[in-house]
């Protein structure tokens, strides 16, 4: 055979056995897709070696991506730096403005959430919280005296209060008998007693009259009742009623008055003063318009700070928690050999076909080789 045929012959055979061998090493990476098997004997390289280890990639990529990609470090990094901090504040500042900004009412914004709550049930809820906090209360103070509740100022105010009770009932009774219709019901008192003595009283209105009996005797009552002596007596019996009010006990004060009753009452008064309807019908922004500013400026970045210390510290419990790593190897397991191909393929295609044609290269180098030896040594 001619000399350069053979050369030329031998560079050809080698350069297609090496690209081919190359090419087939590549897809035998992914192909085939699954094991082939003639009668009960499964051929030799099936299947693809990514197929074959697919179990244990995904093993070994779970503990990667925990172990030395997704760490707790670098998590807490993420976190702590600045950039990505007054990332997070601006992100929840524009979240919390638009919240802040909605014109739904409080009862609109409960049914989103599927909670059915109406003025009447707030009410009720709010009486029945009334209830129980006023029983939890009093079952604490059951042994207490009204003055053991009261402060000093307190007393202070209760005894002024009497000293002008005692000057104003004083001054009432006063100015009733000093009217026209005191004086006659003195008149009138002076008749009926005169009509019910008998004879004593007959000889006593026959001598003075009626009227002379009650010319002389208003006039005293007059002067008893504005005198210093009238508003002192008033003073002291007051003062020794309320003394005595002030020694009873609480429990008797809800013995008078009835437990159950005087609980059910204050939890219907606090429910019925408070303008619930109003506040169901308001909308978030009218709610919070005089707290937004404070909100976004101040509320906000704190929280996102607080957020970020919060996760830094409970980092590595969350993630053993979440069990990254199995989950990363449950998704490469569940993940199509098909389109892995496909990514990897269209990734490293151009690199793919160097190592094809290096294969070519050094096949048409080997038969070159080969050609040489045959010529020489043939």
């Amino acid at each position: 055979m001619n000399p350069i045929i053979l050369i030329f012959l031998m560079i050809g055979i080698g350069a297609l056995i090496g690209g081919l061998t190359n090419s087939l090493a590549i897809k035998m990476l992914f192909r085939p897709y699954r094991a082939i098997y003639i009668g009960r004997f499964r051929l030799p390289f099936t299947p693809g070696l990514i197929p074959k280890r697919q179990k244990e990639l995904a093993q070994q990529l779970g503990k990667m991506v925990v172990n030395h990609l997704l760490t707790p470090e670098g998590i807490r990094r993420k976190l702590a730096h600045p950039a990505f901090q007054e990332q997070m504040i601006s992100m929840a500042k524009d979240e919390v403005h638009s919240l802040l900004k909605k014109e739904e009412t409080v009862k609109d914004v409960l049914e989103t959430f599927q909670m059915e709550v109406t003025a009447t049930t707030m009410k009720r809820h709010i009486a029945g919280w009334v209830e129980e906090r006023y029983r939890m209360i009093m079952d604490d103070y059951q042994d207490y005296t009204i003055e053991d509740l009261m402060t000093q100022e307190m007393l202070e105010k209760a005894n002024r209060g009497v000293d002008r009770a005692a000057i104003h009932i004083q001054e009432s009774i006063e100015n009733y008998f000093r009217s026209s219709e005191g004086k006659e019901k003195v008149a009138s008192l002076i008749d009926h007693y005169l009509d019910n003595q008998g004879f004593l009283g007959n000889m006593i209105s026959s001598f003075m009259g009626a009227e002379g009996l009650t010319e002389r005797i208003y006039p005293l009552i007059l002067k008893y009742i504005s005198d210093r002596e009238m508003e002192e007596w008033l003073q002291t019996m007051l003062h020794t009623e309320k003394d005595k009010v002030l020694q009873k006990r609480v429990k008797w004060v809800e013995a008078q008055l009835g437990h159950d009753r005087l609980a059910a009452k204050l939890g219907d008064l606090v429910a019925n003063a408070l303008p619930v309807e109003k506040w169901m019908s308001k909308t978030v922004g009218e709610w919070t318009r005089p707290y937004q500013e404070n909100i976004l400026e101040h509320f906000v970045p704190r929280a996102v700070h607080q957020l970020s210390d919060l996760l830094s510290s409970k980092v590595e419990s969350m993630m053993a928690n979440m069990r990254l790593s199995e989950i990363v190897q449950e998704e490469v397991e569940a993940f199509q050999v098909e389109r892995l191909e496909d990514m990897v393929l269209g990734i490293s295609r151009r690199e793919f076909k160097m190592i094809t044609y290096l294969g070519a290269l050094l096949g048409g180098m080997i038969g070159l080789l080969q050609a040489i030896i045959v010529l020489f040594f043939g």
